[in-house]
């Protein structure tokens, strides 16, 4: 007995570390990323959406704001950000006394502003002058830097949905690599957090926390105007924002004070999530907020309680059986296949409700497939249940 239960603890913590790091890399199954995003969907809508930890954004949107430059490969001209109009903002932002506490250009600047090429240059000045702002980076696999350097010099961050499930659901927030996340560099340069990457782990601010997260929607962009739990909030289109600096200069510069900035294009950079279609610039803020509300760290109770779970199925998978699913799948498959489908359903549903228990409980969201693809793998091994059945 003794041998057994040293085994299964064994088995149970190597499943727990191979499901961690499962956890912790954007890759994710669309059948996982939609039931988690069903399960998301059920914690918005029964409990309370409101962030213990607030913040207040300023959101710009781009997309209605748009000019024709000329492609340097000859592919024909392509929309950008109206650089001119985007100049005039952030010149007046970096020209008022009390400033915005960050600023994100969730834009891509690879093409240079061939209708006025002097923009480029002042630009670049207005730059220079805020170290509180990041732009943000594309991947490049062809690159030894893995990422497309655009124009300006300024502060990188990557805001890349990796996920290869059927949304953007899951974001890594933490890659081993020199650029952080937007959502990252934000709250290291607005609330001092500390991150470090250790490989296998991560840590903030000296607690463990996971690498890659599915995060909470506090925002979406159907009630950025005064939303209910994040009421100083505010939306403009760049172009409306700018007929309101010339006519009342003071009263905007008020607006920016100690908010946050997120420049983007609402238009064109949308994503799948559980609440629907979204503006990836709005999924950034919700990323922030989800780390400015810890839901990145990970408690060390979860971990054990995970392990003690994950110990008892591996018990089962090796020397007993979780009980039998009463569904008959001969019509399609193979005895064979039926016996391992079957104990996969057994350990999806003990998942399911450690998964249940870990969102409500812990606000963590983990992976299901992977660990009970596992043990439906031993037990079918195991237990030889790819022999010819016994019949009773």
């Amino acid at each position: 007995m003794l041998r057994k239960t040293l085994l299964s603890c064994l088995s149970g913590f190597l499943i727990l570390i191979a499901t961690w790091i499962y956890q912790n890399y954007n890759f994710t199954f669309a059948a996982e990323d939609t039931f988690i995003s069903k399960l998301s969907l059920w914690k918005y809508k029964v409990f309370s959406s409101k962030p213990h930890h607030n913040a207040d954004f300023v959101f710009i949107n781009t997309g209605k704001d748009l000019a024709l430059v000329e492609d340097s490969a000859e592919s024909g001209n392509i929309a950008v950000s109206d650089r001119e109009k985007l100049y005039r903002f952030l010149h007046f932002v970096d020209s008022i006394p009390k400033k915005p506490s960050f600023t994100v250009i969730d834009l891509q600047f690879y093409y240079r502003y061939t209708i006025n090429p002097v923009i480029d240059t002042l630009m670049q000045k207005e730059l220079d002058k805020n170290d509180k702002l990041v732009i943000a980076i594309l991947p490049d696999d062809s690159t030894g830097d893995n990422y497309k350097f655009p124009l300006y010099r300024a502060k990188y961050g990557y805001s890349e949905y990796g996920s290869y499930g059927s949304g953007i659901n899951k974001f890594r927030i933490v890659n081993q690599r020199s650029i952080h996340s937007i959502p990252v560099i934000m709250n290291e340069t607005i609330d001092s957090a500390i991150y470090r990457d250790q490989g296998l782990y991560a840590t903030c601010n000296g607690k463990l926390c996971m690498s890659a997260i599915w995060p909470s929607y506090y925002l979406n962009d159907k009630d950025l105007k005064g939303n209910k739990y994040l009421p100083n909030s505010q939306y403009y289109t760049l172009g409306d924002m700018l007929t309101g600096l010339q006519t009342t200069p003071a009263e905007y510069a008020k607006i920016f004070e100690n908010k946050i900035i997120i420049i983007g294009n609402f238009e064109l950079d949308t994503h799948s999530t559980p609440l629907g279609t979204m503006p990836g610039s709005v999924i950034v803020a919700d990323i922030y907020l989800s780390l400015l509300n810890n839901h990145h760290v990970v408690s060390y109770w979860f971990l054990f309680i995970s392990w003690i779970i994950f110990s008892h199925l591996s018990y089962l998978a090796w020397f007993s059986k979780v009980p039998d699913v009463k569904l008959q799948f001969n019509f399609i498959f193979s005895p064979h296949v039926v016996n391992f489908i079957k104990s996969y359903i057994s350990y999806f549903g003990s998942m399911f409700f450690l998964s249940v228990f870990a969102l409500f409980f812990f606000n963590i969201q983990i992976a299901l497939f992977m660990p009970s693809f596992v043990f439906s793998v031993i037990e079918y091994f195991r237990q030889k249940k790819y022999l010819p059945q016994k019949q009773s």
